[in-house]
């Protein structure tokens, strides 16, 4: 059961870092839980893909 609240936290966390780079809540949330080969979306990349100039979106449909 800890391991699943740990999981959780976690999660919200990153929810919550991809909301203050501007994406909306439903966006967040499928950043944070989205996992490819076991690799969460990197947080980083995502900001520099923002700061390179590409929109929420865009963002969302390359890391997703």
């Amino acid at each position: 059961m800890a391991s699943l609240q740990a999981s959780t936290s976690i999660e919200q966390a990153r929810a919550q870092a991809f909301v203050e780079l501007g994406f909306d809540t439903t966006q967040a949330l499928m950043l944070a839980a989205t996992r490819d080969e076991g690799e969460h979306v990197d947080l980083d990349f995502v900001r520099r893909l923002l700061d390179a100039g590409c929109t929420h979106d865009l963002a969302l449909r390359i890391v997703v």
